[in-house]
């Protein structure tokens, strides 16, 4: 009981930290948002390779592996582009706010215990990557190069199969016996 009430308030000032930085109101520059897709990026592997060291659920693995493969494809679509452009990532308070949820989150994924972890570690999914999946459909609008825009198109694919599949593991692992 003690756990789930921690969840359930973990989860709500989680939400209300991401809406905060995942602020759709904003117009960024494209150094700005290529900023804020390497550190999205980043904070997936990262989340992602916690999930590789505690995770007990194969199902959970898989799921991470994918993520750190394909967030690490996008990071590297990103800096050739940087480097075909002659262009460079910027910082933004969005970039910045989603480092310092990132280091709250990753202290939270290696806090939680074995049978906390993988629900926890799938909410933060589900949570981040629609927040994610949010902010590149603005981009997506707002971009002024074409090269980013391409990245974004290109990207969005797998942020919406990820935020799918983060939703059904976190479904699965509710029912007792499922997703091990």
């Amino acid at each position: 009981m003690k756990i789930k009430r921690f969840a359930a308030i973990w989860l709500l000032l989680f939400t209300a930290a991401m809406s905060a930085a995942f602020g759709q109101d904003a117009r960024f520059s494209d150094a700005q948002i290529v900023g804020i897709l390497l550190v999205a990026n980043d904070a997936e592997i990262a989340a992602g390779q916690i999930a590789l060291r505690k995770s007990q659920s194969k199902s959970v693995q898989a799921f991470a592996a994918r993520m750190v493969d394909e967030h690490r494809q996008v990071n590297q679509e990103a800096a050739a582009m940087l480097q075909r452009t002659g262009a460079s990532a910027a910082r933004s308070d969005l970039s910045d706010s989603i480092t310092r949820q990132t280091r709250r989150d990753l202290t939270m994924l290696n806090d939680a215990d074995e049978y906390n972890f993988d629900q926890a570690y799938l909410d933060r999914e589900v949570e981040f990557l629609g927040q994610l999946v949010r902010s590149v459909d603005g981009f997506i609008r707002t971009a002024g190069s074409p090269d980013l825009k391409v990245l974004l198109v290109r990207a969005r694919p797998a942020y919406t199969f990820h935020l799918d599949q983060a939703h059904r593991l976190q479904l699965v692992m509710e029912r007792p016996g499922f997703g091990r």
